[in-house]
């Protein structure tokens, strides 16, 4: 094959060996030029598209991957969202449980509580792990339950505290509060009017005497603090216990003291013995119990 060019165009002349006549052909430059053009072009591409065929090849590849990593962080929101709302309904259980106590100890709810009500729980059973509708849903829900936390836990610790607190103070006033017999006896003579076994006239008896053994025990009725132990006329040998919020309690005709004054006593505690000191007829003791300076009934204070 023979190109030759001349002026705009290329010849191309087919020479046989036989001796057939020599065929030439003429072709435009201008076609050759187009031809390269086209070339050029469809191998470009060609080359973004083996480009393009392997960039979605991998991207298809990593495809299930992403999905099985999707799912499961999915499921881990989900899981945080239902641990979220167990521990408000335990907040709600912990302030259900303060209520009782208050109620069982007949103790005023503390102002937060009585004005307090349960976490709202934020739910929606509809949430799917796949679905990015349900996905929005579940992160909302835990967003809006975390928050309900952040606010109710520092003030449930508050509302505990207080109630401790209250407990503590119920409790000094339980211990403090006459609530036991002073001795194992017998009444021989109930609070009020009655005659004066020592005048024989008619008197208004400020406590109950108790009889029993001479020497037996005398008990303090609640915890308190000494201020009288000493002769006392007409009752011998008495101890007063001051017990606090205006209450105070008197044991007279002791045998004999076993505090003295300014000692801090318990309830249950020994105050002296069983005697029959001052005027009196027999072993007994005489037991008062006073409300703001005024004897009231120790009917009220015993079990």
């Amino acid at each position: 094959m023979q190109l030759r060019k001349k002026k705009r165009f290329f010849t191309i002349m087919i020479i046989p060996h036989t001796e057939e006549s020599i065929v030439s052909i003429r072709i435009p430059l201008y076609l050759f030029q187009s031809l390269g053009i086209i070339l050029l072009i469809s191998l470009l591409v060609s080359f973004f598209w083996i480009k393009s065929y392997q960039q979605l090849k991998g991207e298809a590849t990593a495809v299930p991957q992403l999905r099985e990593d999707n799912r499961t962080l999915n499921e881990q929101i989900d899981l945080l969202a239902r641990e979220t709302e167990e521990l408000i309904r335990k907040v709600n259980q912990m302030d259900d449980l303060s209520r009782e106590i208050c109620n069982l100890l007949e103790l005023p709810l503390p102002k937060k509580m009585s004005n307090s009500d349960p976490i709202r729980l934020v739910h929606n059973e509809n949430a799917r792990v796949l679905s990015s509708r349900g996905e929005n849903q579940v992160m909302e829900r835990t967003s809006l339950n975390i928050s309900h936390l952040q606010v109710s836990i520092p003030d449930q610790s508050e509302k505990l505290l207080q109630l401790k607190e209250d407990i503590v103070q119920h409790q000094k006033q339980m211990a403090s509060t006459p609530s036991i017999w002073p001795v194992r006896g017998r009444v021989t003579s109930e609070f009020g009017p009655r005659i004066s076994p020592i005048t024989r006239r008619r008197e208004f008896h400020f406590g109950i005497d108790i009889a029993g053994s001479r020497g037996s025990p005398i008990y303090a009725a609640a915890d308190g603090k000494v201020i009288f132990a000493a002769y006392r006329r007409g009752f011998g040998n008495t101890v007063i216990l001051n017990h606090g919020d205006s209450l105070s309690t008197l044991y007279a005709h002791l045998k004999s003291f076993n505090v003295s004054v300014g000692s801090e006593v318990k309830k249950g505690q020994v105050l002296g013995y069983m005697g029959s000191t001052g005027y009196s007829t027999g072993a007994h003791v005489h037991y008062e119990v006073h409300k703001k300076g005024v004897a009231v009934n120790p009917g009220g204070y015993l079990p």
